[in-house]
């Protein structure tokens, strides 16, 4: 039907297992830190970032690269899991799915044919706290494809037999989720972790949802936060501004600003107690994750948290690494995952482990994964005691500023980066600041911010049945 860009993903830990744990693996795309190239940074100045809001309120990010040819683009609608509700989770994410089946104008074959025609490289995309249609084409398709972006926008259509494939899809989708264990003990960490928060629903929605949602409804969602007022477009590459400017003007002429529902958010929440929850799973390896509630990127202590994930748990070189893995030999994988969010988000501790390696006697694997729970704890109150040594702040942030650089070396990289800040609140300026506001950080700001979050945790074990003597032969 279209063509789409799957989501920016880490590694699987449990990856090394395959076949013995499951035939597809999903991480959710998580950075411990932004990133652009020093060379980026660098000439920041020389090629200026223009924001402009037009007079239906569509936000208009630019940035010119001459030269290259070549232009991304991408559309962020201002609606996410704050947007939903319990009954509904899942309908953002089915009205993104639709967005480039067909519009009132165009059937689906038009549509496939223009994207066709500008590149076909184009797709829609729904994420926690937006959704999205992105594409990359050449300076002399980008017109066409702006004004293809504005029609896929404003005139989506959610009748035909496009809305029943797209529901078949999600539910098998979802329903595959379970055969996912690594995402499995992932969103039973959330579910420990918040009380009443978005974050905690899956984040393709309820079955349920996806079942009984009708025409009426999806048009509804669509039609309350598909506005211009409501949208940012980010523009990085061969254009010029006026262009962007006039282009952007032009694909949503006639679509006025309309009044959105009260955006209420989603509070901060306290965990008010440590928690654990343990499940025996048909995994070949032992999954054990503890989670801290942690700051939005909006906080103001966003840099320095991001620079203490990467000091527990960033690369081979964290404390996480070196302590438990090569120290003590205790897990396969171990790391730190810190998800860049616009609302309360969490820092996940997480290790893959064979219990039954280590289980002697009366020792039972249960023991041996007691013991590396405590391990991990206590690398954590050891930075929390004192501060980090250097050494391991220098590398903590220079592994940051490096994650940022290369996650930021294509252009629809960059202008997914001018796009999102913007759309999660925390301004496009942010994306030359980073690097320098993480520079910044000291080992007491670590110390510090280690004391404010790592408090109460919620821990999720997933246990793999016990070996028969079959097995152990």
């Amino acid at each position: 039907m279209t063509r789409r860009v799957k989501n920016q993903q880490i590694g699987n830990p449990f990856s090394r297992f395959r076949p013995l744990v499951f035939s597809r693996l999903i991480i959710i795309a998580i950075f411990l830190a932004i990133s652009i190239s020093p060379s980026l940074a660098q000439q920041t100045g020389k090629q200026e970032i223009v924001k402009k809001v037009l007079d239906n309120g569509l936000t208009l990010v630019v940035k010119p690269e001459k030269g290259s040819g070549i232009v991304a683009v991408i559309a962020m609608i201002k609606t996410g899991t704050a947007q939903e509700s319990i009954q509904n989770a899942g309908i953002g994410n089915y009205v993104a799915q639709l967005l480039l089946a067909s519009t009132r104008m165009s059937s689906a074959e038009e549509v496939a044919a223009v994207a066709d025609g500008v590149g076909g490289n184009i797709a829609a995309q729904w994420h926690q706290d937006f959704a999205e249609i992105r594409t990359v084409t050449t300076s002399v398709m980008f017109n066409r494809a702006m004004s293809l972006i504005g029609e896929c926008i404003t005139d989506a259509n959610f009748e035909g037999k496009w809305v029943e494939e797209v529901r078949t899809d999600l539910t098998r989708r979802i329903n595959a989720q379970s055969d996912d264990v690594f995402e499995k003990a992932y969103l039973d960490l959330k579910q420990q972790l918040y009380e009443d928060n978005g974050y905690k629903r899956p984040e393709l929605g309820f079955a349920r949802t996806i079942k009984l949602a009708n025409t009426r409804d999806l048009t509804k969602f669509h039609s309350t936060y598909y506005v211009p007022n409501n949208i940012v477009i980010a523009v990085a590459g061969d254009v010029t501004v006026d262009q962007a400017v006039d282009r952007a003007e032009k694909a949503f002429a006639g679509i006025p600003k309309s009044q959105l529902p009260t955006n209420r958010g989603m509070p901060d929440e306290e965990l008010d107690r440590s928690k654990f929850h343990a499940s025996e799973v048909d995994l070949g390896a032992a999954c054990l994750m503890m989670g801290w509630l942690a700051p939005s990127v909006n906080s103001e202590d966003y840099p320095a948290v991001s620079v203490l994930a990467n000091a527990l748990g960033g690369g081979k070189g964290s404390i996480f690494f070196r302590e438990l893995r090569q120290k003590r030999g205790l897990g396969y994988d171990v790391g730190v995952m810190y998800p860049r969010l616009q609302y309360q988000s969490h820092l996940v501790a997480y290790i893959i482990t064979d219990p039954f390696k280590f289980a002697i006697g009366d020792i039972g694997p249960e023991l041996v994964l007691d013991d590396v729970k405590n391990a991990m704890l206590e690398q954590v109150e050891q930075v929390k005691d004192k501060p980090l040594s250097e050494k391991d702040l220098e590398r903590a942030k220079g592994y940051t500023v490096g994650s940022y650089t290369l996650s930021h070396q294509h252009m629809l990289d960059r202008a997914f980066e001018l796009g999102w800040l913007e759309t999660v609140g925390a301004s496009y300026q942010m994306y030359a600041g980073f690097p320098d506001a993480v520079e910044k950080v000291t080992s007491a700001d670590v110390q510090r911010v280690a004391k404010k979050y790592l408090t109460n945790y919620a821990a999720v074990l997933y246990l793999p049945k016990a070996q028969s003597s079959t097995d152990s032969e």
